[in-house]
């Protein structure tokens, strides 16, 4: 920027400056900026301040009141929530999460999905077996699905060697123990999480409590007399000021 920019701006700042002294302190120049006139500036600025101190307080207590209320409620939606997909995912638990594929087999926590050109299912881990033999030119994962039948997917060495479809059978069988533990633990879960549920949903103390102080700051802050007080006083200030000066401050 320019000099002559910069003096602009600075005629401007100066300016906005004298215009706001102004507008605060009507009646003209020796009233808004006479030193013999200092007093009654303060006059008017210390009853000015002490209402909006108070104001300011207030409000700030106020809205840290709301607040509370608002965190607690939203505290609690978040653990209903959270209750409900735990009970949602006990009764449903669905496929699960992702672990790992070798060709047209997808392991998830609960299921083994099987995609070939002769069918396409989602087996369930608890209810299948799993084995693996190899020829010299191929692994093969023999399946055996819930309906007692057994179903060949081979992987030729040049596709998946022989190491990676026994480390696939492996974690299979694994994925298949720890899903018949999760089946095995639903029947008791279940009725837990039921409970949990209706427990978190009728527990509102912390949403309760942040109410009851809110209604408190509320009740108080009506019956506090000193913001009243404190504007009878910048009244007064503004009748010494209009007294004065022929103007009364906005």
């Amino acid at each position: 920027m320019n000099a002559g920019g910069w003096i602009l701006l600075l005629v401007l700042a100066v300016a906005g400056t004298v215009g706001w002294q102004l507008y605060r302190y009507p009646g003209g120049w020796k009233y808004a900026f006479g030193p013999e006139h200092d007093a009654a500036r303060r006059d008017l600025q210390t009853a000015r301040g002490a209402l909006r101190g108070l104001e300011r307080t207030g409000q700030k207590e106020l809205a840290g009141a709301r607040a509370a209320v608002r965190a607690a409620t939203a505290s609690h939606q978040r653990r209903v929530h959270a209750a409900e997909q735990h009970l949602a995912h006990l009764r449903d638990p669905g496929r699960g999460g992702f672990r790992e594929e070798l060709g047209g087999l997808s392991l998830y926590e609960y299921v083994l999905g099987v995609k070939s050109d002769e069918w396409c299912a989602d087996l369930p881990l608890n209810e299948i077996a799993v084995r693996f033999e190899a020829s010299p030119t191929a692994g093969h994962v023999y399946l055996i699905d819930p309906d007692g039948q057994q179903h060949l997917m081979s992987y030729p060495v040049a596709e998946a060697g022989e190491e990676q479809v026994r480390r696939f059978v492996v974690d299979v069988h694994n994925a298949i123990a720890e899903a018949k533990a999760f089946q095995r633990e639903r029947a008791s879960l279940i009725p837990k999480a039921e409970a949990d549920l209706r427990r978190v949903r009728t527990d509102t103390t912390e949403q309760t409590q942040a109410r009851l102080h809110l209604d408190e700051v509320t009740a108080r802050q009506s019956g506090d007399t000193r913001i009243p007080q404190a504007r009878q006083d910048l009244d007064a200030a503004h009748d010494r000021w209009h007294a004065l000066t022929g103007s009364r401050p906005g």
